[in-house]
């Protein structure tokens, strides 16, 4: 018989989850597809499952589409929905099917080391949504997942925009509790040596946020400060998705945080699983001594 740890220890597979995330235009699907074009040159076998049901057309082949089973523009017709509101029901409509989606990545074979996943545009409609929660509780359960989230780098020179997008990954990763890359992206267009300087240096920084004299500047300031040790410890790599470069430093590191996620994240899940179990066994001898009366 197996012990009560054993029972519910998630299984660490070669197969790693990569969930794209990003604000709209910051490059999400043009670095899949870099990725799986690099991926596919080193015979490196993986799977892409687009999660986007608004997106008309991409890049990549997806093994897995959400628009091969749910219409979204049948979706926002049939329940006279807003396309946030369609997306978000096209979403809980495909979290139903996660086991379906295990069985599909467990048979194939071989068994493929990446999983990509695309995911909406609008970034809150999945770091914010029910079924956005769903599908990475489900999928960490199962597999090392992580989140890369990609910063457009041409709209980050301005330090409040570098802020805004530091707070939001902070706040992914207390939410999920997944491990978080932080991706600039875009850095064909310009150097990203000015986000080092901000990273090493605080104070530089913090001269540059001095600028804004309205109240955004102070309150940027403080947030900053807050931020400064979760930064100093996130990894943030530099790649274009245009031109391939500083791709293979990503896969280096991917290699990193699923080692990390093993030692780490997993441990934690399985005590959250252990003590789920052990509240719902109270539930139950309760319920049963109270049937007794």
């Amino acid at each position: 018989m197996k012990s009560e740890g054993s029972q519910f220890t998630a299984p660490c597979w070669n197969s790693i989850i990569i969930f794209f995330i990003g604000m709209a235009g910051c490059g999400k699907t043009t670095l899949i597809f870099r990725l799986s074009s690099d991926l596919n040159f080193f015979k490196e076998t993986h799977y892409i499952i687009n999660l986007d049901p608004a997106v008309s057309s991409s890049k990549y082949s997806p093994n897995i589409d959400i628009r091969d089973s749910i219409d979204y523009k049948k979706i926002m017709n049939d329940f006279f929905l807003g396309p946030n509101g369609a997306i978000i029901t096209s979403l809980n409509l495909f979290s139903t099917r996660f086991f379906q989606i295990k069985k599909m990545i467990e048979k194939k074979t071989p068994k493929p080391k990446y999983v990509l996943i695309d995911t909406p545009g609008q970034i809150e409609i999945f770091t914010w949504s029910a079924a956005g929660s769903i599908l990475c509780e489900s999928f960490s359960s199962f597999f090392p997942s992580i989140f890369l989230y990609l910063v457009d780098l041409s709209k980050t020179v301005h330090p409040l925009t570098f802020v805004s997008n530091i707070l939001y990954s902070c706040s992914i990763l207390y939410k999920t509790r997944l491990p978080v890359i932080m991706a600039i992206n875009k850095i064909d267009l310009t150097s990203m040596d000015f986000i080092r300087d901000w990273l090493c240096d605080f104070e530089l920084f913090d001269r540059a946020l001095l600028e804004e004299e309205f109240f955004a500047g102070s309150f940027a300031r403080s947030l900053a400060l807050s931020l400064d040790c979760f930064h100093q410890k996130t990894p943030f790599l530099g790649t274009s998705a245009l031109s391939g470069k500083g791709v293979f430093r990503i896969l280096n590191f991917l290699k990193k945080v699923k080692m990390e996620f093993s030692i780490n994240f997993q441990r934690e899940l399985e005590k959250n699983i252990l003590k789920f179990f052990k509240v719902l066994e109270r539930k139950k001898k309760k319920k049963k001594s109270f049937s007794n009366f």
